[in-house]
């Protein structure tokens, strides 16, 4: 039987990364000895598949849960548009260090290039910084592809990205094609495409024939999105729900980002058509369900399976903070939700980020 589920974090040993993870984070079980990039809270690639750590499926991957489980465990809406491949990749991320110049490819391009992975967006949201810390992601306006193809060639192409100062509660959806770069400085919480696609922005190797360097810069461009006026940063929407707050950070075709600051019991539905996935990142938290009862800590996520019914989140400590990740329906989980608490459709648009490539504005203006 399914119950909230918690996983073993997998590891990833990056230059860009340090100590910052296990000095902020309630993690267990961390290796001493070595820096700690990332922790995959929640993954299914291949021969790393997250490994249930609590209650009677302990022992169990995420990938054998969906083969055992399918459509009880994603949802209904899940395994209609994405198949029983699990769809997202979460993480926390410390980008103490530089964290290099790149882009994603589209699902088109992916597809084009004959890659196994789909394309990839992602997100950030910023949990902590240093002061003064800044990312950049997107482009200026005037980048034009030939500035563009010329500064990748010479190294210079963060002078065409948009830079940003960011604090804690900053989020950016990161659509594929969007160039971004980070002096470092910054925790994150990533949500993210399944998805491994990468397009590196850094100059060819200058042994290698003029032809050779050419055709590399020009596949890269191929996958980079340039627009006047972008702008990636999304606008968080906060509602009052009696005692608690429920902000939505971000929301596109592949995933949406709530966060919930609980005083009071909170109760999610999982109603059978997606699945949830919680990560606590301040206070403590405890998931009930039926007899069931899950604490989560600073950094602990836990996975809610879609067939469950009614699940509570009984906050443990003030501040008490998670964040809630999904794979939406956008008219039905986004926009109807948000329009009835009288949202204007403005606002909601902000979830999106200011780009051509926004999904929300045709659901909001379809036809438009």
């Amino acid at each position: 039987m399914l119950y909230p589920l918690r996983f073993k974090e997998i590891l990833r040993n990056y230059t860009f990364g340090n100590r910052w993870i296990v000095d902020v984070y309630a993690k267990d079980g961390l290796p001493e000895n070595h820096r700690i990039a990332e922790t995959w809270e929640v993954c299914d690639r291949g021969a790393e598949s997250s490994v249930v750590i609590n209650g009677t499926l302990a022992g169990k991957t995420l990938h054998e849960l969906i083969t055992d489980y399918g459509v009880d465990f994603l949802g209904r809406d899940i395994v209609a548009r994405c198949g029983t491949r699990f769809p997202l990749l979460i993480k926390f991320l410390d980008a103490s260090n530089v964290l290099g110049e790149q882009a994603h490819h589209s699902d088109a391009l992916a597809a084009k290039q004959g890659l196994s992975d789909p394309g990839k967006t992602e997100a950030w949201y910023m949990l902590h910084v240093r002061e003064g810390a800044t990312i950049r992601c997107g482009n200026v306006d005037g980048a034009t592809e030939a500035a563009v193809h010329d500064a990748i060639m010479d190294g210079s192409i963060r002078k065409w990205m948009r830079e940003y100062t960011v604090q804690p509660g900053d989020a950016f959806l990161l659509y594929a094609g969007t160039m971004h770069y980070s002096d470092g400085g910054v925790l994150f919480y990533e949500i993210m495409q399944n998805s491994d696609v990468y397009i590196g922005l850094r100059p060819p190797d200058p042994t290698l024939p003029e032809a050779e360097r050419e055709a590399q810069v020009r596949m890269a461009m191929e996958g980079v999105h340039l627009e006047e006026g972008f702008d990636c940063k999304t606008v968080p929407i906060a509602l009052r729900e009696g005692e608690n707050t429920r902000t939505f950070v971000f929301a596109c075709t592949y995933f949406a980002l709530e966060r919930l600051d609980l005083t009071t019991p909170y109760t999610l539905n999982c109603d059978g058509e997606r699945f949830f996935v919680l990560s606590q990142i301040a206070g403590t938290s405890t998931v009930v369900w039926g007899e069931h009862r899950e604490t989560l800590r600073p950094g602990h996520t836990c996975l809610l399976p879609a067939n469950l019914g009614m699940v509570t989140l009984e906050p443990g400590s003030t501040p008490c903070a998670l964040l809630k990740a999904y794979v939406p329906d956008l008219l039905n989980n986004i926009i109807r939700p948000l329009q009835a608490a009288g949202v204007a459709d403005e606002a909601i648009l902000g979830l999106g980020g200011k780009t051509s490539l926004n999904p929300l504005g045709q659901r909001l203006h379809p036809g438009g």
